[in-house]
């Protein structure tokens, strides 16, 4: 890739970058930005070594930091080889966005997407409590939410009911409410996306 069409990509307004066959990195100002935040991240220390040893697209989910009054929120970045017939490999691009959630019922209800964060909203339920809520509002059965979480449906519908009391609400659709009204429905248990290896295959 000529560094004219590098130049090109690099200055656009989404945070972009490119690693060439050598591994040198070239990224514009905001990719920059981000990549300073995951700097102590321990799979950095790989990225670079996979993204040429691999030569296949993929993507890293991570939660990024923000300003001081604003909560953390999760960001994904892609990964994309380039190849041509007559050079082999060119290099990998990629960009980054914040992780847009939408529902289908949100769809439906003509909301918009939003980003979500792994911060938790307050200290009303405990950390088992806020990943059973999170998964009863997106409506999943106590036996799904047991198998989950690997639990047992017993103790799952014991902190369904603790979290009923704590809500002061009698029924699940109760509760959805009560949770959309306070903007726990922006909120992912930090454990439910980065217990999983975090560099997955797109």
């Amino acid at each position: 890739m000529n560094s004219e069409m590098i130049k090109f990509f690099l200055s656009g307004g989404v945070p972009s970058g490119f690693v060439d066959s050598e591994g040198k990195v070239d990224t514009n100002v905001k990719m920059t930005d981000l990549l300073y935040l995951l700097i102590h991240l321990p799979e950095m220390g790989t990225l670079i070594e996979r993204i040429q040893s691999e030569k296949s697209p993929f993507s890293l989910t991570c939660n990024l930091p923000s300003d001081f009054n604003k909560s953390p929120t999760v960001w994904q970045f892609h990964f994309l080889p380039l190849f041509c017939s007559k050079n082999g490999y060119l290099g990998t691009f990629f960009h980054a966005h914040e992780f847009l959630f939408l529902s289908p019922l949100d769809y439906v209800d003509g909301m918009h997407p939003y980003a979500v964060t792994t911060e938790k909203p307050n200290k009303l339920f405990t950390d088992k409590e806020w990943e059973v809520l999170f998964f009863t509002m997106h409506r999943l059965s106590s036996k799904e939410i047991a198998r989950r979480l690997n639990i047992g449906t017993r103790t799952t519908n014991n902190h369904l009911n603790i979290i009923y009391e704590k809500a002061g609400v009698h029924s699940g659709c109760q509760l959805r409410a009560f949770c959309k009204s306070k903007g726990f429905d922006r909120y992912i248990p930090y454990n439910l996306i980065f217990s999983r290896q975090p560099l997955n295959r797109a």
